[in-house]
């Protein structure tokens, strides 16, 4: 993924409307949800790369769109984020789910042996990850949408801007155009009425950093035990 940021800038990606559309979806959740305190952080897709200087357990609250869309190992992210937030500080994420693109990863065969089109991570494995660092009453939630183009060629260009393909194993070197003229007919076949429709799943999750007391609780198990005859003495 950094050899694709690196032919676009960070930014443009986090403009790109599919973004802007997640974000705003995501402020529509914070609004029912009272924030923990004033420091805030967006570590968002125009971070990528970038050194982050925060100390541990100094933020109140922590909020991410389409970051970890862009990374080899999700979790390892949501530990650092994990270890950001105060106790009882609050994160908040957006990214795609494996249903994005799905339609287009169908029509290029992909299967396990051999992939063309990306994966995303699986709103439960998240949600998952979150329970195994610590973090309290996770909550994930799906949206989908789509996007819709005049052309494929217009289509193509447009997942280019989102990011490029950080598919890892894909090969290195550039594909003929015979293989361009292959994906350019899987998105044409992709058209509706009148426009070619693009479905991405939008997964979204928060959950509160356990605090001290809430670490330091134990659990006492239950026995249940047979009860005894009326009859018996």
């Amino acid at each position: 993924m950094r050899l694709q940021m690196q032919r676009r800038s960070p930014a443009s990606v986090a403009a790109h409307p599919l973004w802007e559309e997640a974000s705003r979806r995501l402020s529509d959740r914070l609004s029912y949800i009272k924030a923990p305190g004033p420091d805030l952080l967006h570590h968002g897709v125009s971070a990528f790369g970038q050194p982050m200087h925060h100390q541990a357990n100094s933020l109140d609250m922590l909020v991410s769109v389409g970051l970890l869309t862009y990374l080899a190992d999700p979790r390892k992210t949501l530990g650092f984020w994990a270890q950001l937030l105060k106790p009882g500080g609050l994160l908040m994420f957006c990214c795609l789910g494996p249903d994005s693109l799905r339609p287009l990863a169908l029509g290029l065969s992909d299967d396990r042996n051999q992939r063309h089109v990306p994966g995303y991570p699986d709103m439960h494995d998240l949600g998952d990850a979150l329970m195994g660092l610590g973090m309290a009453n996770p909550v994930m939630d799906v949206e989908r949408i789509s996007l819709t183009y005049s052309s494929a060629q217009a289509a193509l260009d447009d997942l280019r801007a989102l990011g490029g393909n950080a598919l890892r194993g894909r090969p290195g070197h550039l594909r003929g155009r015979a293989w361009r003229t292959r994906v350019l007919e899987v998105l044409e076949g992709m058209r509706g009425v009148d426009r070619i429709q693009i479905p991405f799943e939008l997964v979204f999750g928060h959950a509160w950093k356990m605090t001290a007391q809430r670490e330091s609780r134990q659990e006492v198990p239950i026995q249940w035990l047979p009860r005894k005859p009326k009859n018996s003495s």
